[in-house]
């Protein structure tokens, strides 16, 4: 008989990061956590066994999303809420977000994920925008943070298309964050090159953002996240070390 085998801190690390991050695909779990797909898909059944784990199917052919469960959160003790089953119109929000995460986990970059940002009521702003013939206001706050050095850096995930108005009053609050010292720069990951277009036309219109806006296509995002694990894994067969890209200064780097 098989001994079925149970979470070791390879399987704790991962649903660690889960818990901090959100929802994920396996691919950037996997790429995160340096695991070959069938070693992730192991550390998954273990942790699913326990009850840690929950899995979310996506659109057929489209694999699942992997969470912490709040069992899962509470036993790690960390002070986090669990995130819920994500609906539809979360999946692909989520898989950007994952991915951005694993991109910053291999380069080595201290990072708050989305579940982390959640806690954090220094990260919660205030917008205020015209739309059609209404005044709105709400919350925003960014969907990671990041540190390079002692700068630190916002990022935003943008794939659907907001009004003019509303992304105008997102940019005027990273100028504000930025002026006032709160942040170095804001990063956005975009889902195509029109979302960049759309973002660049309107940080022209709130600030002179310069060098501190930068903006990236998730498309490269994903490229560059398989090829620096590619890269690890190759630098250690050779026992050197890979540099960092920069953070920020310009597309792509």
């Amino acid at each position: 008989m098989s001994r079925v085998l149970r979470p070791g801190p390879g399987s704790m690390a991962g649903l660690r990061w889960l818990a901090r991050c959100g929802p994920s695909p396996l691919d950037p779990w996997r790429y995160a956590m340096g695991w070959s797909e069938v070693a992730a898909r192991s550390h998954a059944r273990r942790l699913e066994r326990e009850g840690w784990l929950e899995r979310c199917p996506m659109t057929w052919g489209e694999g699942s999303l992997f969470l912490a469960t709040r069992k899962g959160v509470l036993m790690l003790g960390v002070p986090l809420i669990a995130a819920s089953t994500p609906a539809p119109t979360w999946w692909a929000h989520d898989c950007a977000c994952a991915w951005t995460a694993a991109w910053l986990t291999v380069r080595g970059r201290s990072f708050l994920g989305q579940r982390e940002v959640l806690g954090r009521p220094e990260w919660s702003g205030q917008l205020r925008w015209q739309d059609r013939n209404s005044f709105k206001r709400s919350g925003h706050r960014p969907d990671l943070v990041a540190w390079r050095a002692s700068s630190t850096f916002a990022i935003e995930v943008e794939l659907a298309g907001k009004s003019r108005p509303r992304l105008d009053a997102i940019l005027k609050l990273h100028d504000d964050w930025i002026v006032g010292g709160n942040t170095g720069g804001v990063i956005y990951i975009c889902g195509d090159e029109e979302g960049q277009r759309r973002v660049e036309r309107s940080a022209d219109r709130v600030a002179p953002f310069g060098r501190k806006l930068r903006l990236e296509v998730l498309d490269t995002i994903k490229e560059q996240t398989v090829a620096a694990r590619e890269a690890s894994r190759s630098d250690r067969a050779i026992g050197g070390s890979a540099a960092p890209a920069p953070m920020l200064g310009g597309h792509g780097g």
